[in-house]
């Protein structure tokens, strides 16, 4: 009966049934292909966060060396200055104490001498190291 009614219609109604049929499998496609995608980025993502964190590891180790090379310089500086900052604030009194150069400008006695300790005391902090 229902089947009787549409019969003239049948091309129409098979042009429908096919048109709907083409929309549902391009849809199915589309939906398919954004799967597929969406987890090529998802591995994409995850490579990329991988990376990014075995950049930050190689930072932190870096910045951990350079900090321990920090602090032993900072040791290092802080025992040549123990032991050099006198030597060279009595240098410097001993040169403020001494007298006026001579006219011809050459360097007396004591500032010569001044200078060879304050010269060996440097060289002695040098080596210390």
């Amino acid at each position: 009966m229902i089947a009787a009614a549409l019969a003239p219609y049948k091309l129409q109604l098979a042009a429908v049934v096919g048109a709907a049929a083409a929309v549902l499998c391009f849809g199915a496609g589309w939906a398919v292909n954004g799967w597929r995608l969406g987890a090529g980025v998802a591995k994409l993502q995850a490579k990329h966060a991988q990376e990014q964190a075995t950049q930050a590891a190689a930072t932190v180790s870096t910045l951990q060396a350079d900090a321990a090379a920090i602090h032993q310089a900072a040791t290092e500086y802080a025992g040549i200055q123990s032991t050099l900052a006198p030597k060279i604030a009595a240098l410097t009194k001993e040169l403020r104490n001494a007298p006026r150069l001579p006219v011809d400008c050459r360097p007396d006695d004591v500032r010569v001498r001044n200078l060879d300790a304050a010269i060996d005391a440097a060289n002695q902090a040098a080596t210390a190291r």
